[in-house]
């Protein structure tokens, strides 16, 4: 058993598909089901199960993601350890993430600036092997090492041209006949929505899903219907052609949290990172106070 395939499993394991794992880690799909295949025949039993075009871990699977993920861990924070002990200058920080994505090129702009020395990587939508990781919640504990970067309400987004646009005040009964616009739903801010949305009785009339803020926005300008998004992070986003409104009955908050991975060993440059992440948005959102 190598290293290589063992790195290779946890990527199939992750995206439950052998086609996804072969484009992340730039390979074709029949070598990643040689690997498999002989993983499987080494351990003596199957891996996953079928269910449609996904394949997912069964019980001996999940058992093996759980030792390769701790060897793979180990082996990482071994070399950033005995990198920060001979002094190595300059060690990778994986940063994945999963919200605030419309700000990160000012981040990673601050850090080129102020932070020449680290090396800092954005991953969005996928890092198996993260240091840290910018996420959204519904509330401000996570049950993890994290700090809460910005708390933001949440409200709703409308061109100008809109029907409610001219009101003074929202209510959720103005928008139960609205064409709605989202994210995914595997997106971290669409579930917050979707929990506050559940929890005020509120059912959004979604007539279309989307990728990404950029696409969400371009939607919205062309009159497709309204979103629910926050007021701070995606400031950039109402450049004139759409307006942001909260509902008065029906309060929301987004909460960012810095998440550090505890399982793996943290550099010195990693906390580093990680403060100057922090501090940079607590400067951003002071812009809003």
């Amino acid at each position: 058993m190598e290293l290589n395939q063992i790195k290779q499993f946890r990527v199939i394991a992750r995206t439950e598909s052998i086609s996804k794992a072969a484009e992340l880690l730039f390979t074709a799909q029949p070598s990643l089901s040689q690997t498999l295949k002989r993983l499987e025949t080494e351990l003596g039993t199957p891996l996953f199960e079928r269910r449609g075009r996904r394949i997912v871990l069964n019980g001996a699977g999940r058992i093996f993601l759980k030792y390769c993920d701790e060897v793979v861990i180990a082996l990482d924070s071994a070399a950033k350890e005995i990198g920060e002990y001979i002094g190595q200058k300059k060690s990778d920080i994986h940063i994945l993430v999963e919200s605030t994505s419309l700000i990160i090129l000012e981040i990673a702009e601050n850090m080129r600036r102020d932070y020449p020395w680290s090396l800092p990587h954005f991953y969005h939508g996928f890092c198996d092997d993260w240091d840290l990781k910018i996420c959204s919640d519904m509330c401000p504990d996570l049950g993890v090492p994290s700090k809460v970067v910005i708390e933001e309400p949440i409200g709703v987004i409308m061109p100008k041209s809109h029907f409610l646009a001219s009101k003074k005040e929202i209510f959720k009964s103005d928008l139960e006949d609205c064409d709605f616009l989202s994210l995914n739903p595997s997106d971290g801010l669409a579930k917050v929505i979707a929990h506050f949305c559940s929890k005020a009785d509120f059912k959004q009339n979604i007539t279309m899903y989307v990728d990404s803020p950029s696409v969400m926005q371009e939607l919205l300008k062309k009159d497709f219907g309204v979103a629910f998004a926050p007021r701070y992070t995606w400031h950039s986003y109402y450049d004139g052609a759409l307006i942001f409104k909260p509902v008065e009955d029906m309060p929301m908050r987004h909460f960012v949290h810095l998440v550090v991975n505890d399982k793996k060993y943290i550099t010195k440059e990693t906390q580093c990172c990680c403060d100057a992440i922090a501090k940079f948005y607590t400067e951003y959102a002071q812009k809003f106070c």
